[in-house]
């Protein structure tokens, strides 16, 4: 057993303390000093996976004994302000700046291994704001707040930000005229925002779109039944007049106006899972007005959604006017977003980053500056970028911060103890749902349980790895309140203030909501995961293909390198490799007999015509033996002709050549050492960010290989609604390829490293899979 000085090691068998890596002189002092204390002792007892707390006793059979001179009382022995122990001189290290704190060689060694004892003496933890105990991690900690900006300079970013914005209230107002136009078509008479119902809210309370599940900004269609309570956005009461839910595989509803529903379970459009997806027959009115969805699809079926509105009439419009006022005069710095940055062009070693390598693009490089070398004057050059709708990497951003630990157990530490008085805190802090990506359902673990998988991995019962998600925890409402010194660090880390900063960043627009109104989520979410650094094709700890409403920043706060035995790694490889040979045999055979039905029943019809061709050339012609040619392969001539100008046709023989490939492209194996692979340097996740401009090709290609991916339980997709906002595609390296081939299309693809920031524009899709187990806020 290595021997660790002071360690203290509690035998199953015994309640004794033993005490490992002494001399028998200092057992000896230490239990005379635990004999003269154990009377007057007050503390806690040692739970499971828990250091034991103990004050600071004195002898409370002769209190008059250890009272000083001035009053004070004088302690037999030092504490360590980490784990609260009672503890000789000997193991102590004293704190020379602040003069009060110490830190014990243990604490030291397992929380703090990072700095050496000299530098724990110049300065502690405590000092040091990077203290990671219980008491220190719930007090708040002060960031100094940025200077105040002039006047001038204020007024020009809030004149850019309403230039900026305006384009899209002018959207929302034409979109509610467009309404009112239709709600006067089924009234029947002119209809005016007078004329429209309001719906007061309360300010803790929000609305969303029952369908799509976007926060409602004004105008929307509810219904008016008091036990029913469905909310729908104009732009899915657009779709649905449009008839967009109108097909289902390919196939037109027979009953005419039919559409298909959906209830997303979990917190809505954001969650990675769905519950099966149900299907009704949904008409509209003969008035073209939209019914209350059936009660299978979460309606009540019986009554007709009515416009209603949330602000006060003509407020859009107000609003339109005012800061149509306001930038009368102001006038943008004209940038050329065509061409290359020139910016970047200059430093290119630097700030830049390849991510894709499309031809004769000028977008292939991402900006990605250094958080420590940013100035006041480079949120133009961020902006030329933003402006673009491209990705950006912050590196270091981390280093702009105290150095608190992000390490998963240390803010579980930090929320371990809670309010009694709080219902369901303990269960709340014990247990917890992840998801898991072997089959995308929920699964309860025990949150002490998950963070050791997190550190030392977990495996399946068939030694498949299990790649656990763990999402918004804890919840985002109470983050700043149960970590309100990450979540001051956070936000400290965060650059271009201005955008970032949740509170009072100028150019954030979430911070101009109207007084009263409730403002959208802003986070810090947390996602902690598990990961494997090859792509298993089957339980990858991956975010599948998602598009977000609004700009989104990810900082990687934590990875950790889970080491796999040999032994575990080649039961991995064995279990890759029948998987995919398996995989391979069912994409040949269900092509196979998809094209056989095809050719079944296209040949019938044209084998008919070819006979009666025939028929009608022997009698008319007398060289029937050299001017007809066996039916046999004319057919076959036209069946391929008619693949190849089929393009929906299902590219079976692609994704087998794709999964060859990927073969051939795998790692080659070890002799059973895991050094090699263990020297390569991997970031901690995989990102695929699509260009906005390149959606419909993308949708066009999910749509037409929708049948090649697979979600709940492996099994292939039953229905696609909608193959972005569904959340149930990920494109494998393989199927990057065959986009490419296909559409000529490509995302950026690059890595993330601890520390660094990714910005992500609203309406890009984007992927992610982790290459190691990874902590992150967004």
């Amino acid at each position: 057993m290595e021997k660790m000085r002071g360690k203290r090691i509690r035998p199953r068998d015994s309640g004794e303390l033993v005490e490992d890596g002494r001399s028998e002189s200092e057992r000896k002092t230490r239990k005379k000093e635990n004999d003269v204390v154990s009377k007057g002792r007050i503390g806690r007892g040692r739970g499971r996976g828990e250091v034991s707390k103990r004050s600071i006793e004195i002898d409370i059979s002769n209190p008059e004994k250890d009272i000083k001179p001035d009053g004070s009382r004088k302690c037999l022995g030092s504490t360590c302000h980490h784990c609260k122990i009672l503890t000789s001189e000997s193991d102590l290290i004293f704190c020379s700046k602040c003069n009060k704190k110490c830190y014990c060689f243990d604490c030291i060694k397992r929380s703090y291994s990072e700095r050496t004892h000299e530098e724990v003496r110049a300065a502690c933890p405590f000092c040091m704001m990077t203290c990671i105990c219980r008491a220190c991690l719930r007090l708040p900690l002060v960031i100094k707040p940025p200077s105040e900006k002039d006047t001038d300079v204020k007024l020009k970013q809030l004149q850019y930000l309403l230039v900026k914005v305006l384009p899209v209230l002018k959207d929302i107002y034409t979109e509610q005229n467009r309404e009112l136009e239709i709600e006067s078509t089924i009234r029947g008479h002119p209809v005016t925002e007078a004329n429209i119902k309001r719906c007061k809210l309360d300010p803790s309370e929000r609305i969303y779109c029952d369908l799509c599940r976007t926060s409602i900004a004004n105008f929307h269609r509810s219904c008016p039944n008091k036990n029913c309570s469905v909310d729908i956005c104009l732009s899915c009461c657009k779709e649905l007049s449009e008839g967009f839910h109108q097909e289902r595989d390919g196939k037109k509803n027979a009953e005419g106006k039919g559409y298909e529903c959906r209830i997303p379970a979990g917190q809505g459009k954001d969650s990675d899972a769905y519950v099966p997806l149900h299907f009704s027959t949904w008409k509209l009115n003969s008035d073209s007005s939209i019914p209350c969805p059936p009660k299978e699809c979460g309606g009540c079926g019986t009554s007709t959604l009515e416009l209603r509105r949330l602000w006060k009439r003509d407020w859009v419009e107000k609003l339109i006017t005012n800061a149509e006022k306001c930038t009368l005069n102001f006038r943008p710095t004209d940038v050329d977003i065509v061409h290359e940055c020139s910016s970047c062009s200059t430093n290119s070693d630097s700030i830049r980053r390849q991510a894709a390598f499309r031809k004769n693009a000028h977008d292939n490089f991402l900006y990605s500056p250094n958080a420590v070398d940013l100035a006041e004057d480079d949120i133009a050059h961020f902006q030329f970028h933003w402006m673009k709708a491209e990705p950006v990497i912050v590196r270091n951003v981390l280093e702009k911060t105290s150095g608190l630990s992000w390490e998963p157990m240390v803010m579980w530490r930090a929320c371990r103890e809670m309010d009694p008085k709080r219902k369901g805190t303990e269960e709340e802090t014990t247990k917890v749902k992840a998801l898991d990506c072997l089959d995308w359902c929920e699964v309860e673990i025990n949150l002490h349980q998950f963070f050791e998988g997190y550190l030392e991995g977990r495996m399946h019962k068939n030694g498949w790895p299990e790649m656990l998600k763990l999402k918004d925890w804890p919840p985002s409402d109470l983050f700043e309140k149960r970590l309100p010194r990450h979540n001051a660090e956070f936000i400290a880390a965060l650059p271009f203030f201005d955008y970032t900063d949740p509170k009072s960043g100028i150019l954030n627009l979430a911070t101009r909501f109207p007084e009263g109104s409730l403002k959208p989520d802003l986070g810090p979410k947390t996602y902690i995961a598990y990961g494997f650094h090859e792509e298993l094709n089957r339980g990858d700890s991956v975010t599948k293909l998602h598009c977000d409403i609004s700009d989104a920043v990810n900082v990687l706060t934590h990875t950790a390198k889970v080491e796999i035995p040999p032994v575990k790694y080649q039961n991995i490889k064995v279990h890759q490799k029948k998987y995919a040979e398996a995989m391979l045999q069912k994409q040949q055979y269900s092509g196979q007999v998809k094209e056989a039905s095809e050719l079944e029943n296209k040949s019938m019809k044209e084998v008919d015509e070819s006979k009666k061709d025939l028929k009608d050339k022997a009698a008319n012609e007398e060289q029937s033996n050299n001017s007809s040619r066996p039916s046999g392969s004319g057919e076959a001539e036209k069946v391929i002709i008619s693949k190849e100008d089929n393009p929906t046709q299902p590219a079976v023989s692609t994704s087998v050549e794709s999964i060859q490939e990927q073969k051939l492209d795998a790692p080659k194996e070890t002799d059973g050492n895991t050094n090699e692979r263990s020297k390569a340097v991997h970031g901690g996740a995989v990102w695929d960010i699509f260009r906005r401009e390149d959606v419909p090709k993308l949708i066009q290609f999910l749509k037409r290989h929708e049948h090649e991916f697979r979600h709940f339980n492996n099994e292939p997709l039953e229905s696609v609604i909608h193959p972005i906002h569904d959340q149930t595609m990920f494109l494998s390296d393989s199927q990057k390829k065959q986009l490419k081939e296909e559409f000529d299309i490509e995302p950026w693809t690059f890595e993330q490293h601890l520390g660094e920031a990714v910005f992500i524009p609203a309406g890009c899709p984007h992927q992610v899979r982790n290459r190691q187990t990874v902590s992150s806020l967004a």
